[in-house]
Formats: structure tokens, C-alpha cells, sequence
């Protein structure tokens, strides 16, 4: 089905937690393919290595140290390299797989087809821009990617700039950092519409989605269906040009834990929509209703330049469970700087703490048109107010 909102188609300090995790939590051993090749520093080199090792069922590859492998035109549609259909495990050594700054046309880096497997460890995956999706990875239905110790930055694409997650496809992303990616419509770092994700002890930086004309959400990581699970990790200076500028959940279930979502924007265009927001996060689902578990993390210094939401919106039916975090220091350019939770959608407050929220319209810190359950959460040092008015109470919310 098209989604609804983009046109043409579709608390503890948690930063410590992501720092404080050590390179041997993350490295277990680099598994053992079928074979071991080691990688001349050549485009022409990787093609080949990669092409064997698919013919003879997988490989492990040790790129040269340091070396960058530079594409100047797509190999095969708009795959640069050739489509991993085996098992291939891929050692960077701080080798980078990227568009070369002088070529002309537009492809992708790496794409993982149906029953293909890549495990890629210490490699730099740079400036791919197909017209397509997955600028950096795309991972199809029935292809896996494992990431570990990787740099995806600077790529472009339709969809998932850094990475795509195809319904059916699933990833496994840790000690990464994704930064600097841009989509044209959603994802900018990371898009799911209806994989699997597991994401943890990384980074989602300074990526961007949509435009002021089309709209778009997910500057950091975008999921339309499918599971994602995102654990220590930071999502933070990502921009969206209408909605969720850190996360956009528009359905399947999904958890955050032990994270930072800080400084992220959701632009809230293009103008005379209904329902732009969530700067640190947008979650409403638009098939069934869906959770989204936010447990122990520090949602800061987001903002909704012209919408609802400075932190969170919670829209169509969602169900938030908010638990053991922190809503400080957001703002919205109407209402909610804190949490918007709209109607018939619901926000479960546990043990949680809204304060210092902004907005230029009150309530300042909860705006509830459907319901809220409150736990031992505290509300207040909120502007202009904690949460009056509201269509709906907030339980244990003065002002």
C-alpha cells in the first residue's frame, strides 16, 4: 500500500553505555568461510574475488590494508559490484569500497541477493548513489548482511541512502557508524520496510530524508513493517523534511533501549499536511496498531521546527511504553515540545521523566487526545505549561 505521508510511493546517560562497550564485547571471531583470499588493490580484483566466490559457494576476503577500491561505473543495472548470491565474508582492514569522486554514473556498492550472506568486518563503504534504493547496502528478500566495525557514509539513494532492508531481508549491524547519508524519500541512514533489524553499539549521524516538495521520513532510520530491535546506540543530527527526524515507525514492532536520540529535526513539510512532527521520534501505525518499547534512553535536544512533537508524536492507534527514560530539552514549533500522543493512540509512562520541554503552543510537555497511563513518571518544568490544556488528563500532571 503507498504510504500515507510520502508522495510519489511510497535514562540512564546512554552515551556511556555505547562508549563504555569495548571493541572485544563486539569482535567475537571473524567466522571461517570456505576459502581464504586475499584482495589485490584493484576494483578489477574485488569483482573477481567476489564473482569466484560465488561461483564456488563462498569465501573469506582480505582486502589489502588501507587500499581504496574505487568504482567508476556500475558493473551490472546499478550494482557496482557484483550481487553476493553464497556465503562471503569480507575483511577491510580499513579498506574502503566507494564511488570514485570522478565518475559520472549512478550505482550502488554492494547488493546482497536472495540467499546471499555478507559478513563485513573494518571497511568503509562510501558515495554510492543509485537512482534506486540502498545507496551504500541494499539487502534484498532472503539476503542477510552482518556488519561490524563499518563506516557507511556519504551515499545517496531513493530510499535507505546508507542501508536498504528489503521486506524479507535481514540485518545484523554492530560497531558501526552510518553518517552523512541522504534519501530521497525515506531512511536516510537506515530504511526497513519490512525486514529484520538488529542495531546495536552504533551510531546513526547526521543523515537526511525527503524534500520540501515530496515530504519524507527517517532522517536516521526509517521502518514501514518488518521488527527492528536498536540497542546503545546514538541517533543524533539526523534532519527529516516532514517527520521523524531520528526514527519514523510506521509499523512492525519495535524497541529502543539504552540509546540517545538527541538533536535530531523533523522539518514538517511541506505545509497544510495534518500531521508533521516527532523530532526525535514519529511512531503511529497505519495497518494494525504496533508498539514501540522505549526503555532506559535519553530523548534530547530533538526538535519539530513547525509541527508537533519536539520528542515524540504518537499518532493512529500507536501504543507507546515509554520506561526508565528521559524526555528533556525538546521543542516543537506548536504543540507538545515533549510528547504528542494523538487520538486513540495510547502513551504508558513507566518510571520516566518529562521536563524542560518547550513548545510555542501548550502544553509545553504532554499533549494527550487519547490515553495515558502514568507510573511513578514525573511531569513538569515544561513551557508554557506541564499539560493544560489537553483534550484527555495525564495522570499526575499538574499544570
Amino acid at each position: 500500500m503507498p504510504h500515507p505521508r510520502i508522495t510519489p510511493r511510497r535514562a540512564a546517560p546512554a552515551a556511556a553505555v555505547v562508549m563504555g562497550v569495548t571493541i572485544a564485547a563486539v569482535f567475537t571471531t571473524i567466522p571461517t568461510a570456505y576459502a581464504q583470499t586475499f584482495v589485490g588493490c584493484s576494483a578489477a580484483d574485488l569483482d573477481t574475488a567476489i564473482t569466484n566466490a560465488n561461483n564456488s559457494g563462498g569465501d573469506t576476503l582480505f582486502l589489502s590494508p588501507g587500499c581504496a577500491y574505487d568504482y567508476t561505473s556500475a558493473l551490472s543495472g546499478e550494482d557496482a559490484t557484483p550481487a553476493i548470491t553464497s556465503h562471503i565474508t569480507i575483511v577491510g582492514d580499513g579498506a574502503t569500497i566507494r564511488r570514485d569522486p570522478a565518475a559520472t554514473g549512478t550505482f550502488r556498492l554492494i547488493d546482497i541477493a536472495n540467499g546471499g550472506t555478507l559478513s563485513a568486518w573494518s571497511l568503509t563503504i562510501k558515495n554510492g548513489n543509485p537512482t534506486g534504493d540502498g545507496g551504500g547496502v541494499l539487502v534484498q528478500s532472503g539476503g542477510t548482511l552482518n556488519a561490524n566495525a563499518l563506516t557507511i557514509s556519504g551515499n545517496t539513494a531513493n530510499r535507505g541512502a546508507g542501508v536498504e532492508i528489503n521486506a524479507g531481508g535481514t540485518a545484523t549491524i554492530r560497531a558501526t557508524t552510518i553518517d552523512g547519508n541522504t534519501a530521497a524519500l525515506a531512511g536516510g541512514g537506515i530504511d526497513n520496510p519490512g525486514g529484520s533489524l538488529d542495531l546495536s553499539v552504533s551510531r546513526l549521524t547526521n543523515n537526511t530524508a525527503g524534500t520540501p516538495l515530496v515530504g519524507g521520513g527517517g532522517g536516521g532510520y526509517d521502518q514501514d513493517d518488518g521488527t527492528g530491535t536498536i540497542t546503545a546506540t546514538v541517533i543524533s543530527g539526523n534532519t527529516s523534511a516532514f517527520a521523524g527526524g531520528g526514527i519514523d515507525h510506521d509499523g512492525g514492532p519495535l524497541h529502543v533501549s539504552l540509546s540517545t536520540i538527541s538533536n535530531n529535526r523533523a522539518l514538517g513539510v511541506p505545509t497544510g499536511t495534518n500531521h508533521p512532527g516527532g523530532g526525535g521520534i514519529w511512531t503511529g501505525t497505519f495497518n494494525a496498531a504496533e508498539t514501540l518499547t522505549v526503555d532506559a534512553t535519553v530523548i534530547t535536544g530533538n526538535s519539530a521546527a513547525s509541527g508537533d512533537g519536539g520528542g515524540i508524536r504518537n499518532e493512529f492507534t500507536g501504543v507507546l511504553n515509554l520506561n526508565a527514560s528521559i524526555v528533556r530539552d525538546n521543542n516543537a514549533g506548536d504543540r507538545a515540545g515533549g510528547i504528542y500522543n494523538g487520538v486513540n493512540s495510547t502513551v504508558n509512562l513507566r518510571l520516566s521523566s518529562i521536563t524542560r520541554n518547550t513548545s510555542a503552543t501548550a502544553p509545553g510537555g504532554v499533549y494527550n487526545a487519547g490515553t495515558v497511563t502514568n507510573a511513578l513518571s514525573e511531569i513538569m518544568a515544561n513551557s508554557p505549561t506541564n499539560c493544560m490544556p489537553s483534550p484527555n488528563p495525564v495522570p499526575g500532571c499538574i499544570g
